[in-house]
């Protein structure tokens, strides 16, 4: 099931999307819960997906405009180094600890809206990342690896933009630059992977292939990233968790390979779909 917030004649609405069509929830559901964050904090997703189904409004994919799948405020919580990549000309080895840091709301743009290049200095370093993206569906705190996939909604697709020579002076302002990142098209729910591991994430840049793995190939898996996080701080419904970009990265190439004006970026993830971007001054 891929669960989906849309903005239709000027109005923000919700639903989910299947073979290319948008089901949007009825004027009644709606009335009850009035974001695609309430049907998940209310765990009536499985609710909304016979609603949309049976309300049969609907829409072809291409006549609508995706807004990223959770509009309102919610934790973003990111993982670094967590795939072997190259890094200052040699391959990063396991860190003996997770590492986290956050970003904001207003970084994400939707598929298909544009990603805006920084001004200045910060666009020689304007760098992408794809990553598979967790999202929790319910309160969770101090929750063991064994029960943490419990606790997990689905998946989505984020482009974690980075400017790298800010984040050498500020990691957490490198990763905070308005509009420098996206995540969608949408939601898919454990109902249709039911096995993260062999999620299999490309990144593509103007045709060329640049990235390319699958989970399994992370250092600390999904289970052990949710419980970690929750020993620090309550998971909530909605809260997105990021997992780590692998090797390929414009930082890694040599000479680097940074994003410029009308570049286009596509992220593809198997079983979920694809993110794409266009980068605009």
């Amino acid at each position: 099931m891929n669960l989906v917030s849309t903005i239709i004649d000027n109005k923000k609405t919700f639903g989910i999307v299947k073979d290319d069509v948008f089901y949007e929830a009825s004027k009644l559901f709606k009335n009850r819960y009035h974001s695609l964050l309430e049907t998940i904090e209310f765990s009536v997703t499985r609710e909304l997906f016979d609603d949309a189904m049976s309300s049969k409004i609907c829409y072809d994919l291409n006549d609508i405009r995706l807004l990223p799948p959770l509009t309102k405020a919610t934790k973003i919580i990111c993982v670094g180094i967590n795939y072997p990549k190259l890094y200052e000309g040699e391959f990063t080895k396991k860190p003996s600890n997770i590492i986290l840091f956050s970003k904001f709301p207003e970084t994400m743009v939707a598929h298909k809206e544009s990603i805006t290049l920084p001004k200045g200095e910060a666009q020689k370093s304007f760098d992408y990342e794809g990553e598979i993206a967790v999202i929790i569906g319910k309160k969770g705190f101090k929750l063991e690896e064994s029960e943490a996939m419990n606790f997990v909604l689905g998946y989505t697709i984020i482009n974690d933009g980075s400017v790298r020579d800010w984040q050498k002076h500020s990691l957490h302002a490198g990763k905070n630059f308005f509009h420098s990142s996206s995540i969608g098209p949408w939601i898919t729910t454990t109902d249709t992977i039911k096995d993260p591991n062999i999620l299999e994430l490309r990144t593509v840049i103007n045709g060329k292939l640049m990235q390319k793995t699958t989970a399994k190939e992370m250092f600390f898996n999904i289970p052990t990233i949710i419980s970690y996080i929750s020993q620090t701080t309550p998971l909530s419904p909605g809260d997105i968790i990021a997992t780590g970009s692998p090797e390929g990265t414009g930082a890694s190439q040599s000479p680097p390979k940074f994003l410029k004006n009308q570049d286009v970026l596509e992220i593809s993830i198997s079983s979920i779909g694809k993110l794409n971007n266009t980068i605009e001054e």
